[in-house]
């Protein structure tokens, strides 16, 4: 008889949760969406900008970086170092673990003079263009092939000039 007056009671209780009315739960969730990553200049720091579209060729991504941050990317105070340093793209190559890019010099009558390698090694931090070109590079390869991005490394070249063998992590970069 007590464990039935116990059993009501508890029943009579209920379990403390007041009902409530039809919640809104959101947008269903989408699974994984390809997205690529630029990096950006965000004061003496490289960002990378994520652009939510299936994955491009490398060259096709290296050339949407040479364009610029979007005007969205802009407000959010990213800028581009290139334009000052390359003209366009030239021939863009990789394999396993290895990118290589070709860049001409600028048209205009302030093209910039060659970089000693001293001064590459040197001021790497200041050089934040090549940067640009070597994170995003391999970012792109390594979300391609699936491998750690700071595994790739990025040889660039400017006509004769042959500025080195990059990783992403020797730059400069801004907390994401």
């Amino acid at each position: 008889m007590r464990l039935r007056i116990l059993l009501l009671l508890v029943l009579l209780a209920g379990c403390g949760i007041s009902p409530t009315g039809v919640q809104d739960g959101g947008e269903p969730g989408s699974g994984f969406q390809p997205s690529m990553r630029l990096y950006f200049v965000s004061g003496q720091r490289l960002k990378a900008a994520t652009r939510p579209m299936p994955w491009p060729s490398l060259k096709e991504t290296l050339n949407l970086l040479v364009d610029g941050p979007s005007r969205q990317e802009q407000q959010l105070g990213l800028g581009t170092e290139l334009e000052s340093w390359i003209g366009t793209l030239g021939k863009v190559t990789s394999d396993d673990a290895k990118v290589r890019i070709a860049v001409e010099a600028p048209t205009s009558s302030a093209a910039p003079m060659p970089v000693p390698r001293e001064t590459i090694a040197a001021q790497r931090d200041r050089l934040l263009w090549l940067g640009q070109l070597t994170c995003t590079a391999a970012a792109a390869l390594a979300a391609q092939s699936n491998i750690d991005p700071d595994a790739v490394r990025v040889e660039v070249r400017r006509e004769r000039e042959n500025f080195g063998s990059f990783r992403c992590s020797e730059f400069p970069r801004a907390a994401e």
